[in-house]
């Protein structure tokens, strides 16, 4: 049974949290990123006991834990790093010109406040308790309170233990970070419309996400909830690549599809192509692939209960042929594909919902023109494939140009599965893959979330951040009249 955290204990939390702001509002980014590197060697340091309880609260394969264990660590110390550079307080300093009767004017970022964060189900470690939201909200210079998510709570509350032994090793006040658990929608309301919560970041359904996001809306002081919700995730597949190698493209979606039991965001749930004797060996190709994925046990059953739903709704549209399907057993992800054309898909939203499991749906297509329309109809995802030859993209500029305003991520080849830990991706997209296009949960610029800018206008040095100071103590770039370096400015301290 898992406690229900009191309202009176979450208010409490609330306060400790906000103290702890002012506190770690005054800390500098090397202090912040020493802290979150200490994270990363506890969690290392964490042994079977952490991937064996996973294991049995998730059925996530112990091979996969301990990828994403070590993912999690990584996280950690690659925000750290990043953090410590200073990138993100992104400091400017426009100097004094007193003969053009300008001021001394210096800009910098500082954390927004206490931020609620919401365990992922699928990422027990990665988007979870310790995971990259929590890592890069503290490395923004904001304490966290985390709700747990239910299906994993002897796992959340190892990696809680992990952070909150680091709080104590570094003297920090106990606020910086909790650990609240309990299963009553109730608790996520009363945390988003507390007055004193900044902003909340979350992963995992659109009615969730959408229901954060409006109750932090309608706040006397509206903040910002950076969800992600979710994505059908579709792949085009352009007319000379498919000719060139169906069976192999066939292989490798089918891969994707069923990766984890379906269980990702960033599933290839829809296949668009245009008809043909290509697409039809596709197909065949997929039936085949499908025989041989044997269904297994999903994350909880709640994902099941939802993934047998919402398959049932979906291979029971008009217009819908199941073309390849599993043996469906009790709590396990059996894997199916359904086909239908590209006007049903188009005219049926049902369609266009995101089946969280190992699930697709082919779209067969007439011509170009439905390829474009579909384009067009789609709704914001957070990656769209391309399967396609160099000829292909020169072909079908009008698609790709249309398909750059649906996604966060767009590929060449490749499937979506996988989402690389890197400055330079973008795991977030238009509405309703998350709640703000401009923002990342992924790589080290999932700072820049939590993060607001605050000017200082003809401030004594003495009484400047560090990251403003004249000495540049942190050694950290910074943009000084325009001009990008980590000098210290030889100036008069006033």
């Amino acid at each position: 049974m898992i406690e229900e955290t009191s309202k009176q204990n979450i208010e409490l939390r609330i306060q400790m949290a906000s103290e702890a702001y002012q506190s770690l509002k005054k800390t500098t980014v090397k202090e912040r990123a020493a802290f979150m590197n200490a994270v990363a060697d506890r969690i290392e340091a964490l042994g079977e006991e952490l991937l064996t309880t996973a294991h049995t609260e998730t059925s996530l394969p112990l091979a996969r834990l301990t990828g994403e264990k070590a993912r999690t660590a990584g996280q950690w110390r690659s925000y750290a790093k990043a953090v410590a550079s200073g990138i993100y307080t992104e400091s400017r300093i426009d100097l004094a010109q007193p003969e053009k009767q300008k001021s001394d004017i210096r800009k910098y970022n500082i954390g927004l406040g206490p931020v609620v964060v919401f365990g992922a189900s699928n990422f027990p470690f990665a988007f979870s308790t310790a995971g990259g939201d929590t890592a890069s909200a503290i490395g923004a210079g904001c304490p966290v309170i985390v709700k747990a998510h239910p299906a994993h709570p002897q796992t959340s509350q190892m990696m809680a233990d992990v952070i909150t032994d680091t709080v104590k090793e570094f003297g920090w006040p106990q606020g910086i970070f909790s650990h609240i658990t309990g299963t009553s929608h109730e608790i996520g309301a009363f945390l988003t419309q507390h007055k004193d919560i900044h902003a909340v970041a979350f992963t995992g359904s659109f009615n969730g996400g959408k229901a954060l996001f409006d109750a932090a809306s309608r706040r006397e002081n509206p903040i910002p909830v950076f969800a992600e919700m979710g994505s059908i995730n579709p792949v085009f597949a352009l007319q000379q690549l498919l000719e060139n190698k169906a069976k192999a493209l066939a292989k490798e979606y089918v891969t994707s599809l069923t990766l984890g039991v379906g269980q990702f965001c960033t599933n290839p749930g829809v296949f668009i192509a245009r008809k043909g004797e290509s697409l039809d060996t596709f197909i065949s190709a997929v039936k085949n692939e499908i025989q041989e994925i044997s269904p297994a046990p999903m994350l909880h059953k709640g994902i099941y209960e939802s993934f047998k739903k919402h398959k049932s709704i979906a291979i029971t549209q008009a217009g819908v042929e199941v073309i390849a399907s599993t043996e469906t057993e009790e709590g396990k992800g059996s894997a199916a594909v359904i086909k239908t054309n590209a006007q049903n898909f188009i005219n049926n939203p049902v369609l266009s919902e995101e089946v969280f499991g190992p699930f697709g749906i082919i779209v067969t297509c007439e011509n170009q023109g439905e390829l474009i329309q579909i384009s067009q109809k789609l709704k914001g995802q957070l990656t769209i494939t391309l399967a396609a030859t160099s000829d292909d993209i020169h072909e079908n500029s009008e698609l790709i140009d249309i398909l750059k305003d649906k996604c966060g991520r767009l590929l060449f080849n490749g499937m979506p599965t996988g989402v690389e830990v890197v400055y330079g991706m973008q795991h977030g997209g238009p509405f309703p893959s998350t709640t703000d296009a401009r923002f990342t949960s992924v790589g080290p610029d999932a700072v820049k979330r939590f993060v607001r800018p605050i000017s200082f206008q003809n401030w004594p040095n003495e009484f400047l951040p560090e990251e403003l100071k004249n000495e540049n103590p942190l050694q950290i770039n910074r943009m000084v009249d325009g001009e990008i370096n980590s000098e210290s400015l030889k100036l008069e301290t006033v």
